[in-house]
């Protein structure tokens, strides 16, 4: 895929992944509690985790693609797809997928679902397979989890946002550099 159409299509879909979001908030009338579940209890708190989180799982994952032939084998099949990118393509992407995946599934889905909140990591982990990337969809569940717990107590869209970004961009940069 040319590069220019990789971010070109990340960034419409997940524009409409944030518009369907929103649109889930304010057809529901719960507009106030995504300005609510925005930044959570404390922001520095929200953002340290997210940090931290961020680069405790890129660690993990590289450590897994490092040591784990399964985990190098699906960053090789990742890394055909995407190609080289440059920094800005590796910026936009990891941006634009970290908030709308987190705007649509820790936002909207995890506030829909309630106390089964835990049910909006199980389907961003299925919508995270494909043929041959059933270990891909396997992490990005348990990923989902942790994300959901992070929101679900008190640390915000924030948090999981700058954490999904900052692997997404370590992953991202590792396999186009």
């Amino acid at each position: 895929m040319p590069r220019n159409a990789l971010v070109l299509a990340a960034s419409v879909l997940y524009g409409i992944f944030v518009c369907i979001a929103v649109l889930w908030f304010w057809l529901r009338e719960r507009q106030h509690r995504l300005s609510e579940i925005a930044v959570g209890d404390d922001a520095m708190w929200s953002l340290l985790l997210g940090a931290a989180v961020g680069l405790g799982v890129s660690g993990v994952i590289w450590l897994g693609v490092r040591y784990l032939k399964p985990f190098s084998k699906l960053e090789g099949r990742l890394q055909e797809f995407i190609g080289e990118l440059n920094e800005t393509e590796i910026i936009a992407i990891a941006m634009t997928s970290a908030i709308g995946e987190e705007m649509l599934f820790r936002g909207a889905l995890q506030d829909h679902l309630g106390g089964y909140w835990y049910l909006s990591a199980l389907v961003f982990g299925l919508l995270h397979t494909g043929p041959g990337l059933l270990l891909w969809a396997g992490v990005a569940t348990v990923l989902g989890l942790l994300f959901s717990v992070m929101v679900h107590f008190g640390f915000g869209l924030l948090s999981v946002t700058v954490a999904h970004a900052l692997i997404n961009f370590i992953s991202l940069r590792r396999m186009s550099l």
